[in-house]
């Protein structure tokens, strides 16, 4: 079953920006289209977050591997009936409130700094930096076996007031802050 779930969410994650007659996705591509589908699978507090006049913000601190890809999701989707916004921090002071915020690798050596900031605060942060998840980033982008695949830290995503489905669980190798061991939840291939 699980097989199945990923297979149906990797699906999800590729048609969001690829027709089938295009080559295969890059990688930046499917983590764009995975950070779109995390939010249809996370609950945010209520009457908490960003005031967003009625918008889902997704935003990237620090370098942006991404390039256009986000803005492309932005222009065509919605997360639920709110319209995407895409914002862009090159450094921690410029940052205002967000729903989900993507943490670059060049941010690796502030990522302190940012936890403490953010502390408590109704954000998704998610990164695709080794030992994120570890240190207190609730979702970070792991490649195995040239796929891109996703660990969760469920301690991270409960202090900031989040609710991860558990069909997003499922798929994911699920992390501990304390544990230098990973356990993995999800079948793999």
């Amino acid at each position: 079953m699980c097989a199945l779930a990923s297979a149906v969410l990797a699906a999800l994650a590729v048609s969001t920006l690829a027709p089938a007659a295009e080559p295969a996705p890059t990688e930046y591509e499917i983590k764009a289209a995975f950070i779109y589908n995390f939010a249809k699978y996370v609950e945010w507090p209520e009457d908490t977050g960003p005031d967003s006049g009625g918008v889902f913000i997704i935003g990237v601190l620090g370098d942006d591997p991404f390039g256009v890809l986000l803005d492309q999701i932005a222009r065509s989707k919605t997360i639920g009936d709110k319209p995407i916004v895409i914002r862009r921090f090159e450094h921690f002071e410029d940052y205002t409130p967000c729903h989900i915020l993507f943490v670059a690798a060049s941010e690796q050596d502030r990522l302190p700094a940012v936890l403490e900031m953010l502390a408590d605060s109704p954000v998704l942060l998610i990164g695709d930096t080794e030992g994120f998840a570890h240190r207190g980033v609730a979702v970070n982008f792991v490649i195995e076996r040239s796929k891109v695949r996703f660990e969760i830290n469920p301690e991270a995503a409960a202090r900031a007031g989040l609710k991860i489905s558990s069909k997003l669980l499922r798929l994911a190798t699920i992390i501990t802050e304390d544990a230098t061991d990973e356990a993995d939840t999800g079948e793999r291939e």
